[in-house]
């Protein structure tokens, strides 16, 4: 069984924003017929907790043959540890149940969120915009904006909002570069202003405990893209002409997210749900623009949610393993995981 770390995900090469999309994407197609696949995610709650949770998500890949496990946490940094969640993924061969890795899931965690909504940046994002608001300053926000990058070759403002304007002051500086290279003005907001008109997309990726967005904040030609919790208001929600989704049936049963909370009080948003897969083209030569039905326009208001699969987790890992076992063993860390010898790594 082999042990992964996160400076092995690194050193695989599937950091690179464009290449954890195309796996993402492919991940995606796999989905729509039938070939990858996700077991009702289970929450525990310990008594002891004071708040947060634990979950097990698992899910199989028929075309990588591994089946596998995201075992994550949701504790408040209260707790006195750095980060909000602590995910690891574990991968088994789909055909003997034989464990073969466990992988590190946090970064993984960050590419597999990016690379969802990149995937629908790619194929329902105006290809001429030209502005986009970060709500939010931690590590999704981040993955969020550099995963974003590639895939909106004319964008020239990036806002950048947070509830502590320090922490999104520290986030526009950490990426000054990286926009300077690409003609693209930074701008830090103090407060969120009452409207949004500036940007034409809006990301809410932060952990408020309070919807911050409000139905006043969107207009039409607004592109909303919300993979955090609470971010944004029911009557906000209730005024987007398009919803894609992820997956949609498998939130409304168990997700606090905004999204599904609203949709176990009022069946009919169903209704404005379109699955991402669905919009995708059906080979590669396909073009985009003339695939998706549903597309950024400035007579409509289009909103993605990211609820997140572990299927991405997986195939991303997966591809972590692969890669590193192509680079020749000593590249990665093995043990005996049912030997009778004590070993170390």
């Amino acid at each position: 069984m082999y042990l992964v770390t996160r400076a092995q995900v690194r050193a695989s090469g599937i950091a690179d924003a464009s290449v954890a999309q195309e796996l993402v994407e492919r991940t995606f197609i796999e989905k729509r017929a039938a070939r990858a696949a996700c077991a009702q995610e289970v929450s525990m709650i310990p008594r002891q907790l004071e708040s947060g949770a634990f979950y097990s998500l698992p899910g199989y890949l028929a075309g990588e043959q591994v089946a596998g496990i995201k075992w994550t946490t949701h504790v408040p940094k209260a707790s006195g540890q750095g980060s909000y969640t602590n995910p690891v993924i574990v991968l088994n061969d789909l055909q003997s149940g034989v464990p073969t890795a466990l992988v590190e899931g946090q970064l993984i965690s960050g590419l597999r969120t990016a690379g969802v909504s990149s995937t629908a940046l790619k194929y329902l994002a105006d290809a001429e915009v030209r502005s986009v608001l970060i709500c939010g300053s931690g590590f999704q926000a981040a993955h969020q904006l550099a995963g974003l990058l590639p895939f909106l070759p004319q964008l020239r403002e990036v806002h950048f909002w947070s509830r502590h304007q320090e922490h999104a002051q520290a986030m526009h500086e950490r990426f000054a570069v990286q926009l300077k290279q690409r003609n693209i003005d930074g701008q830090v907001h103090p407060t969120l202003p009452d409207r949004l008109d500036f940007a034409e997309i809006v990301i809410g990726a932060t952990s408020a405990s309070e919807p911050y967005l409000k139905a006043k904040h969107f207009s039409p030609g607004h592109f909303y893209i919300h993979i955090g919790m609470n971010d944004i208001e029911a009557a906000a929600i209730e005024t987007f002409d398009h919803i894609v989704c992820d997956d949609f049936r498998a939130g409304v049963k168990t997700s606090s997210q905004s999204l599904f909370r609203l949709a176990r009080t009022d069946a009919s948003i169903e209704e404005k749900v379109t699955l991402l897969e669905t919009l995708l083209p059906q080979d590669k030569g396909e073009r985009a623009a003339a695939m998706s039905p549903i597309k950024q326009n400035k007579q409509q208001k289009l909103m993605f949610n990211g609820f997140g699969l572990p299927i991405f987790d997986l195939a991303l890992a997966a591809e972590t393993l692969r890669r590193l076992q192509q680079s020749g063993e000593a590249h990665l860390s093995r043990f005996d995981l049912y030997g009778e010898e004590v070993t170390s790594i």
